[in-house]
């Protein structure tokens, strides 16, 4: 390897194949390379969106050591819609590993989201500890159901229903989705591709991992209005080819009456499913709402990862409680210097102003990846205290009410 020389934005199409070669090498992906040509020359021309953005880490031969893609989304915090960054794919040269180069391509990636104006980064990790090198945490918390298909016979659906089966189906869909994910906290705004049409009732991005299991849509309607809609696919058992679990991939709701009424329709798939797979956030717990609680397995899940990249933003966005009052806020974050406090944040009216108080003696100091998950409710103060990178010198009552548990509804 060449001495390093540059980290760059890739814009050529032998560029981006180069390094979508280096990602799959380390991960030891299987590689088309004809296909990922095609692919590149489309995008280069115009004919395909290419949705992500490369950057690369080069020698002085110019050969690409680190790569990483990018992807842009939305996401709602406290009825507000900020600008995300996702760290999506991520890969380096295994004969070249240790000598930092991931941290200082990670640094430009994340600098190049902080100016551009997102507020969090995220990704799907494939190790926590690697990525809490730099400043990001787990921020979002799960609990998966595997729920005996008879506990759910008492429940009701007095709802309408249809099955999704035409293009046109979507449409309901999708607007109860986008009114409904205003009001979760960091959910991210779906994307034209989750919508498209793949016939066969099945519409948006394939599952990656069972890229051709087909998936059922079904809307409830409550007076000619959308109030949940659910997508499951059928999993027969290993023994038996006309017997299974419905494993639910989307399920979306506009209140409980409307989630119920979805577990309540499910149980007219009796006849051929024997359980209910369902994976929601933390602080819903379905379980205690059924006949027999101790019969429905729970498992603890979540798998992405958030970076605060602006504080001042995040902090004016997160919820804060009724009433008003004040703290002082010290962040340390080696990567982003700019996130440093300490921070005087004040809150009344559903309005949370914040401003730089260098000379203030904080109530609270954490890291910044503390503060990613407190802000988006993964944990609240209690547990938060915990961790080593947090302390609490004053104000716990005000702090406590600030951060609370909430449900966080991120998910990639």
């Amino acid at each position: 390897m060449g001495k390093q020389v540059s980290i760059r934005k890739l814009e050529e199409s032998q560029e981006w194949l180069a390094a979508d070669r280096l990602i799959a090498n380390a991960f030891l992906h299987p590689w088309d390379e004809e296909q990922e040509r095609r692919k590149v020359q489309e995008q280069a021309a115009g004919n395909v969106a290419r949705p992500e953005e490369t950057w690369a880490l080069e020698d002085d031969a110019g050969v690409p050591q680190t790569a990483i893609t990018t992807l842009s989304h939305r996401m709602w915090l406290g009825g507000r819609d900020l600008p995300v960054g996702e760290v999506h794919m991520v890969g380096s040269r295994m004969e070249n590993r240790g000598g930092g180069n991931v941290r200082a391509l990670m640094g430009a990636v994340l600098e190049d989201f902080r100016d551009r104006g997102d507020v969090f980064a995220v990704l799907i990790p494939f190790s926590f500890s690697f990525y809490r090198k730099f400043g990001f945490e787990l921020a979002s918390r799960t609990v998966r159901y595997q729920i005996p298909i008879e506990q759910l016979e008492g429940l009701s659906c007095d709802y309408a229903v249809t099955k999704v089966e035409t293009e046109q189906d979507v449409a309901p869909v999708r607007a109860l989705h986008e009114d409904v994910a205003q009001s979760r906290d960091m959910c991210l705004r779906a994307e034209e591709a989750d919508w498209r049409w793949r016939e066969n009732g099945m519409f948006g991005e394939p599952d990656f991992l069972h890229p051709d299991r087909q998936t059922h849509t079904y809307v409830l309607w409550d007076n000619y209005v959308p109030a949940a809609s659910v997508t499951f696919s059928f999993t027969h058992a290993p023994d038996n080819p006309f017997f299974g679990t419905a494993e639910v991939s989307d399920l979306t709701w506009r209140d409980p009456s409307a989630l119920m009424g979805v577990l309540g329709f499910l149980h007219r798939l009796r006849a051929k499913v024997g359980s209910v797979d369902v994976e929601l956030p933390c602080g819903l717990d379905v379980a205690a709402a059924l006949p027999e609680p101790d019969k429905v397995r729970c498992s603890l899940g979540g798998h992405v990862m958030a970076r605060v990249l602006n504080v001042p933003e995040a902090l004016r966005a997160m919820p804060h409680p009724e009433g008003s009052s004040s703290y002082v806020i010290a962040v340390h974050d080696a990567l982003i210097p700019q996130n440093n406090g300490p921070w005087q944040v004040t809150f009344g009216d559903g309005e949370a102003r914040v401003s730089k108080a260098p000379n203030a003696d904080p109530d609270l100091e954490l890291s910044e990846a503390a503060l990613a998950q407190l802000i988006s409710g993964v944990t609240g103060l209690a547990t938060a205290q915990l961790r080593n990178d947090v302390q609490v010198h004053k104000r716990q009552q005000t702090l406590a009410r600030v951060f609370n548990r909430r449900a966080s509804w991120l998910e990639l």
